[in-house]
């Protein structure tokens, strides 16, 4: 779950990682293969990159099944399964953790909401995320107006420079 909040990758991208596409000494993950066919690599934060450094093998698959042995590959090319692959276990984080209505792809909602509310830039996000198409990623961009109260109250002032009061009898345009 840590990876995946803290990437943005997919399921599939997350279980079928191999440690050669993990570079730990330089904070950097790459996905060669990605759902919309394109490769891409994300920059790993200080928090991901002290956990993976903890993991107990440093070669094949990063995230195994709880015997060690690596996550079944889907045949073929989809990774539509992928999800399936870790469904009772998540759902039992999720419950422990008392949440309700979470899915594993919300992981990566939330990076990505995460990632916008902090930085405001859909094309860094869109880059990062592997979207293709502007309708994806503005799906994550959840305007919170009240960020914007600063800006609007630094427009010039009306009253001030015209020496009009702003209890005016009549109304204006």
């Amino acid at each position: 779950m840590i990876f995946l909040l803290f990437t943005g990758a997919r399921v599939g991208e997350a279980l079928w990682l191999d440690w050669r596409c993990t570079e730990l000494a330089r904070a950097h993950v790459s996905f060669p293969k990605t759902k919309n066919g394109d490769p891409r690599g994300v920059p790993l934060h200080r928090d991901l990159v002290a956990v993976l450094a903890n993991l107990p093998h440093r070669d094949g698959c990063v995230f195994r099944r709880p015997d060690g042995k690596p996550y079944e590959r889907p045949s073929g090319d989809d990774n539509i399964s992928a999800g399936s692959k870790l469904k009772t276990a998540f759902r039992g984080a999720v419950r422990r953790a008392g949440l309700e209505d979470f899915r594993v792809h919300d992981c990566r909602h939330t990076w990505a909401t995460w990632h916008y509310a902090e930085h405001h830039d859909l094309v860094a996000l869109k880059e990062l995320g592997g979207w293709k198409m502007d309708a994806m990623v503005l799906r994550y961009a959840h305007a919170n107006t009240e960020k914007y109260r600063d800006g609007i109250n630094a427009l010039p002032s009306l009253w001030e420079k015209s020496g009009i009061s702003p209890n005016l009898k009549r109304e204006t345009s």
